[in-house]
């Protein structure tokens, strides 16, 4: 708790820092800049989301693999926080990796994605980083939607989850919807596969929503680029006011297509948010670390049915 106390309370003297120092133009009505760092913020920034960058920063994580953390001001007065990863599957020892739970002490079977991630990590097959999955029920702790990993299937999409994230024997990363995975030519190369909620992006357009009122929540959401070969894995904290408050399904489609996605799938979101990265390439205890600041129990990760794990080998 005084971890997370700490990052709240610098949150909040940041965002008082950047009110008082932003310019006051003569008619009384603050100026703000939207200035970035790194060749990801200046993407995002041609959204019409962000009013002031605060911090924003790029580094390699893994060859083939970058992450970026953008701490910002959005236009609708709000601070905002979000977290990136761009897998580049060109490169030939990375893979993205679909995870379930190993040894669970969870009643339902569910088990924290850190904690996935120590169960798959293995020297020529170290993981690097992640997020959680795909949507679940709370109560019995099944999956939903279309599930694969290492090439067996482990369960079929549903109509109430018909939309689901691949990635193909050949390496190639695909969002699609049913009834494609019955196609048998498609079938036969999936090597992993995770279900999804709402479709975010198709064709570089962004897909309308139904609901009536859009809802601003801690959302995790993942794209895919034109040639298939660059994967983007977003997560966004939310429902924290100071610190974060969240976004709706269209702006996450805005920053989806300004990365470069061409089709952006929803994935879990809310309290099972998670973002985290591999601090070194030792096995030691505390390897994974959690980069974001899950809504729920005091900042804890959620237990989850399945997350995404960023492999190199």
């Amino acid at each position: 708790m005084k971890s997370n106390f700490i990052k709240y309370y610098g949150s909040c003297l940041l965002v008082v820092a950047a009110l008082v120092s932003c310019q006051k133009e003569d008619t009384g009505i603050v100026a703000y800049k939207a200035e970035p760092k790194t060749a990801v913020g200046a993407k995002l920034v041609t959204t019409d989301l962000i009013a002031t960058v605060f911090s924003d920063t790029t580094y390699t994580l893994t060859p083939g693999v970058s992450t970026s953390e953008i701490f910002y001001f959005s236009k609708k007065g709000y601070a905002m926080r979000l977290f990136l990863f761009e897998i580049d599957l060109n490169n030939p020892n990375v893979s993205l990796e679909v995870a379930r739970p190993t040894s669970p002490t969870d009643p339902l079977g569910l088990q924290r994605p850190t904690q996935q991630a120590v169960y798959d990590d293995a020297a020529g097959h170290l993981v690097w980083g992640g997020t959680n999955g795909s949507f679940f029920n709370t109560t019995t702790g099944a999956s939903y939607g279309l599930l694969y990993d290492n090439g067996v299937v482990r369960q079929t999409p549903v109509a109430a989850y018909p939309n689901f994230f691949v990635i193909t024997k050949d390496k190639k990363a695909v969002i699609g919807t049913m009834p494609l995975q019955d196609d048998a030519a498609f079938k036969n190369n999936i090597y992993e596969a995770i279900g999804g909620g709402v479709m975010l992006v198709s064709n570089n357009i962004i897909t309308p929503q139904t609901e009536a009122t859009p809802s601003v929540n801690p959302r995790t959401c993942i794209g895919v680029s034109a040639d298939q070969k660059k994967v983007f894995l977003m997560a966004v904290d939310g429902r924290q006011y100071h610190y974060s408050n969240g976004m709706t399904y269209e702006e996450l489609s805005k920053c989806m297509i300004a990365l470069g996605a061409k089709d952006a799938l929803n994935l879990d979101g809310g309290g099972s948010t998670t973002f985290f990265t591999r601090t070194t390439a030792a096995f030691t205890a505390n390897r994974f670390k959690l980069r974001n600041w899950p809504s729920e129990n005091g900042g804890d990760e959620r237990p989850v049915s399945n997350s995404l794990l960023i492999i190199s080998k």
